[in-house]
Order: structure tokens, then C-alpha cells, then sequence
């Protein structure tokens, strides 16, 4: 990703790094809440007792403010996951399905989750919009597909078939996920289960 930057292109000084860690410490705080009216640069800026002049200095517009943030998240994205357990493909996708639905609920997640929502959609649409944040998310996706393909290094596992799974069981899970909030009658640890259960037997063909 691009180095910290302000807004004009120059390096921040320390006054300027310390508005900017300002800035970006109370975006997630506020997003993590899942809140919707969160999506606000000048709540999050008020939040933080800065101006919009001091958003504009450092990130020059929204784009580049909700681009910052998504980095952020990216950089921090390597703690997220763990070195698998399990030699075998049905350990793996049982570890790596447990993973997911703790992220899901991670404070990062929820805030990218948050932005996402309130953005404009699909990727190409908000691109028009926000150029820099459509492509930190396309990289955010990126890498969360490459290391799932990782997680599944040294068995005998195609490369598509993982990707393909990557993006099923992110899906599926978000969808158990909401289904256990809303208070659904389906028995979601089953659910899961089943789907741990077909997704194996996908990778293993």
C-alpha cells in the first residue's frame, strides 16, 4: 500500500501524524459500533475534536479518508489469522470456517462491514465515487482470498476450488451470522457444521 501521506502529497509532520492517528483511531471506534450514521467524516472528525480543514489536510477528501481507513484494516489483517493445526483438508476447513466467524465479529470487519454498507455499491460503482477506496477494498478482498489459499499450503487442495470456497463460506457464514442476531429458528451451529461438512468434500473432489 502507499506510504502515509497528507493530503497535498507531503510527508506529515508531528502535529500532523498526531491528527492523523487521531483521526483514524476514532473512525474505527465509530465503525466498529456498526452504526450507519458512523459513515461520516464530520462525525468522526467532531468525534475526534478535529476540523474538517484537519481531514482535508491529511486525506485531502472522503475518498482518501475511507481509503486510509481500509489500509489500516489491511495492515492489520496478518493478526487475524493463525498457522493451521490440522494435516488434513477437513481439520483445515474446520479451523479455518472457526476463524472466520471470530473475524466476522472482529472490530476491523465490522467496520469495513460498516463502509461497505453505507457507500455506494457494487465495487465498480462506488469506483466513479471514491476511486482510492474502491481499490483498497478490491486489495482487502485480494488478500483475504490469497490467504485462504495459503491456509491450505502442503495438502492436495486445487488452488480454484479454494478460492472458490473462500468466497462461499465468507458469504455463508455472514449470512448464519445475521440469521443468529435476528433470532432465526434454524440451528446455526448445525448449519455451520453442514457447511464445514459440504465445502470439504468440494476441496477434497
Amino acid at each position: 500500500m502507499s506510504t502515509t501521506t497528507t493530503g497535498s502529497g507531503r510527508k506529515p509532520n508531528r502535529r500532523g501524524l498526531a491528527a492523523r492517528e487521531q483521526l483514524m483511531s476514532t473512525a474505527l471506534r465509530l465503525l466498529s459500533t456498526g452504526r450507519p450514521e458512523a459513515v461520516s467524516v464530520n462525525l468522526i472528525a467532531k468525534e475526534a475534536g478535529l476540523s474538517w480543514g484537519s481531514v482535508q489536510n491529511q486525506f485531502r477528501d472522503s475518498d482518501g479518508f475511507w481509503a486510509a481507513v481500509i489500509e489500516l484494516i489491511i495492515e492489520a489483517g496478518p493478526t487475524m489469522w493463525q498457522t493451521p493445526r490440522s494435516d488434513t483438508v477437513a481439520g483445515r476447513v474446520a479451523e479455518v470456517a472457526e476463524l472466520y466467524r471470530a473475524v466476522l465479529d472482529s472490530p476491523q470487519n465490522v467496520a469495513v462491514e460498516t463502509v461497505r454498507a453505507a457507500l455506494p455499491r457494487p465495487l465498480d460503482v462506488l469506483a466513479e465515487s471514491h476511486p482510492h477506496t474502491a481499490a483498497s477494498i478490491a486489495e482487502l478482498d485480494r488478500r483475504w482470498a490469497e490467504a485462504f489459499v495459503h491456509f491450505f499450503e502442503g495438502l492436495d487442495v486445487d488452488e480454484q476450488r479454494a478460492l472458490d470456497v473462500a468466497a462461499v463460506l465468507g458469504s455463508a457464514l455472514r449470512g448464519l451470522r445475521s440469521d443468529q442476531h435476528f433470532g432465526t429458528t434454524v440451528d446455526v451451529d448445525r448449519a455451520h457444521a453442514t457447511l464445514v461438512a459440504a465445502l470439504t468434500s468440494y476441496l477434497e473432489g
